[in-house]
Formats: structure tokens, C-alpha cells, sequence
């Protein structure tokens, strides 16, 4: 049997308000090939599968589509639990009626985790959870921090069979040392939501969601995927993809995803970055942009926008947290207005400039006049 492993989907999610939905689209429409032609039983999805619980119409419809394709007409088995971003009872919506046509979701925490046998295969569907969850079950489970309560959960359970191959599918923090990106939303303070990846030794194969960064915790077969897309611009190094599990071997292979943006990061001078015989290749990718210069250069981004439409982000490394000692940028100050100051300020911090009529408000209160009522 042949599974495929995705986590982390966050369909429409934004990146500095540019909206990825097109780039998860084509992320979707290559796992639907890979089912399509590498003879592939079945797609696990191990949670976060929207964005946030509301999820926009776009969203969900790209969600309805990419699942019809999936069961209707490739005829593939489909394991799919709940994230922390994720509303539970929203994606539960008709689960029941959904597992006869091969669509199986589990959004709840059951007292036994909810199995799903496939010949000589049990696949394990453990939904994000916290906690509380667990203390709802077992009200004597005294534990507030995610590993010993899940250490109290597991002792709860029956014991695997291993005449099988047994696959738990979870979305939680496993691993102490596990990397970790700006993307991420974290469950709790400190270290208080880390799980020991030991606790799920028993199992040959572990199909993690929640951490963004594709790697394995402890043991080569305690693996995350990694989000479908680079959701920040810390994990423009990460390369993403989909895990082709075989259970005949228990082996497993990491497949990227090709992608017709990438998210970038420049690194550079305001003339280098303008010189049109350079970065050529980079003119439709989302990008930062790291401005190398010791000064200021007033509207840089929009400049910057007309090689690269997709300038997402802009910042000077060199002047951050650089005390402004300099003479001759003092001077520079001194003959600019506040009115500039501000505007240069609004576009290193949000990566956006200030349309017209912004810019007549921020004049009127900053030379300390009345605001016109039309503004």
C-alpha cells in the first residue's frame, strides 16, 4: 500500500496580504498527478487544513474540488483530521456520510483514537487536541502540559496490534528540538505544548502536522511533511513537498513541489536591485527585499515594484536597531520633512506606501492643523 503524507494546507492563507490560493492550487493538482500515475491507495492530511476556522468561499471550494477529484474520480481513500486552525465541527460537517464514498475525517478526541484498517494496514487518526480535551474524557487526568497529559491519554489506549502496520496521523509540537517557523501558530507559552516524539515509538510510521518546516523528529519515521507552501519568509531555505509512504518496506521519499512563484529573499543594493541585467529570474516571484544601503531611499519599494510587481516586504538591515549617531544622516533628517519621515517610516514597517489622501491627513495632524472634513 502506498500512502501519501500533506499537512498543514492553510487553504487561503495570505502572505503579506498577497493571496497564495493559486499556488496552493497548483500544489494540490500535482498530488492529484502523483495519485493519478504512481499507483497511490491513499492521501493523508495531517490537519490545519484551512487557514484560519472561518475559511473564505475560495477556500473551501478549492477544498471541495481537490477532494471530489481525489474520491469520485481517482477512487482513492482520504485520512484527513483537524488542526489548531481549524474549526472542528466545521470540517466534521457530514464526516459520517462521507466515510461510504472513501472520505474518512476525525475532528474529535474519542476514548480509544479512531483506526481505519486497509489489509494489513491501520491508520491511527489522532486530531489536534489539548489538554483540557484529554481532561474531558478522563476528568482524573491531573496533567495541564501537552506530554504528560498525552502520556496519560496513551495509557488509556489498547495496544497495537503489530500483525498490522500501524500509522498515527496527529497535529501537535512533537520534539524539543524541532525547527520551527514565523508562520506558525504557537499553542501555548514556553515549552509547555512540546510532546515527546519517544511516546509514539510503537507505531511504524508517524504522519505529523502543525510544524511547517519538512523533517523528521527522533526517528526518520516521525515525520512532517511541512506546509504545502513557504508561508514566511524564514523558510525561504525549506524545500517543500509531499511524502510517498510504502508500507510494504515502511519506506518513505520526500517529492517537492514545483511551484511557477517561489517566495524569496533579496539581498542587495537599491542600484544593483534596479540594474535590469540583474535578477532577471526573480521578476515574478514573491519577494523581500534587503535593502544593503546606510540610508533611507524615499519611495524605494514603488521604484523596486516596477522590476518586480511582487515586492512583498522591504527593510534595511543596516539601520535596524543602529543608533542614528551619523552626522551627515542627521543632517539628511534635518532637511526632511515629517511629514517624508513618516511615509519613509509607514513603508519600512508594513512594506506599503500611503496613498494621497492618507498622506494629506498625516500632513494636517503632523503640522498641527485642522482636518479638512471632505478628507
Amino acid at each position: 500500500m502506498k500512502l501519501i503524507h500533506i499537512a498543514d494546507l492553510h487553504l487561503g492563507k495570505m502572505l503579506k496580504l498577497y493571496n497564495l490560493l493559486q499556488l496552493q492550487k497548483e500544489c494540490l493538482i500535482q498530488i492529484e498527478e502523483a495519485m493519478r500515475q504512481d499507483d497511490i491507495d491513499g492521501l493523508i492530511i495531517a490537519g490545519d487544513v484551512y487557514d484560519r476556522a472561518i475559511p473564505p468561499q475560495e477556500a473551501v471550494n478549492l477544498l471541495n474540488a481537490f477532494l471530489s477529484t481525489i474520491i469520485n474520480d481517482l477512487h482513492k481513500k482520504v485520512y484527513m483530521i483537524s488542526g489548531n486552525h481549524d474549526s472542528s465541527d466545521r470540517l466534521n460537517f457530514a464526516s459520517s456520510i462521507l466515510e461510504a464514498s472513501g472520505l474518512f475525517i476525525e475532528t474529535h478526541l474519542q476514548e480509544q483514537i479512531v483506526y481505519h484498517e486497509e489489509d494489513d494496514v491501520r491508520i491511527y487518526m489522532l486530531p489536534f487536541i489539548r489538554p483540557i480535551d484529554i481532561r474531558r474524557l478522563y476528568p482524573e487526568c491531573p496533567h495541564t502540559n501537552y506530554n504528560d497529559a498525552f502520556v496519560y491519554y496513551l495509557s488509556k489506549q489498547q495496544p497495537l496490534d503489530h500483525n498490522y502496520r500501524n500509522i498515527l496521523i496527529t497535529h501537535q509540537f512533537v520534539g524539543f528540538h524541532a525547527l520551527t517557523s514565523e508562520s506558525e501558530q504557537s499553542l501555548s507559552v514556553g515549552n509547555v505544548e512540546v510532546i515527546d516524539p519517544g511516546l509514539f515509538e510503537d507505531f511504524d510510521y508517524v504522519a505529523l502536522g502543525h510544524l511547517h518546516a519538512p523533517q523528521y523528529v527522533h526517528q526518520e519515521k516521525i515525520r512532517y511533511s511541512g506546509s504545502l507552501l513557504k508561508y514566511s519568509f524564514d523558510e525561504v531555505k525549506q524545500k517543500k513537498g509531499y511524502v510517498i509512504i510504502d508500507t510494504k518496506d515502511m519506506s518513505f521519499e520526500l517529492v517537492p513541489f514545483k511551484n511557477s512563484q517561489d517566495v524569496v529573499i533579496l539581498k542587495d543594493s537599491f542600484e544593483n536591485l534596479n540594474d535590469p541585467t540583474c535578477y532577471q529570474d526573480y521578476r515574478n516571484d514573491l519577494i523581500a527585499i534587503e535593502l544593503t544601503d546606510t540610508s533611507i531611499i524615499p519611495h524605494a519599494i514603488e521604484q523596486l515594484r516596477l522590476r518586480f510587481p511582487h515586492v512583498l516586504q522591504l527593510t534595511y538591515p543596516a539601520l535596524m536597531g543602529q543608533e542614528v549617531n551619523d552626522i551627515h544622516h542627521m543632517d539628511k533628517i534635518r532637511h526632511t520633512s515629517l511629514v517624508e519621515l513618516y511615509e519613509d517610516f509607514y513603508q519600512q514597517s508594513t512594506g506599503t506606501t500611503l496613498d494621497e489622501a492618507s498622506l494629506k491627513i498625516i500632513g494636517e495632524l503632523l503640522e498641527g492643523g485642522e482636518i479638512d472634513e471632505a478628507s
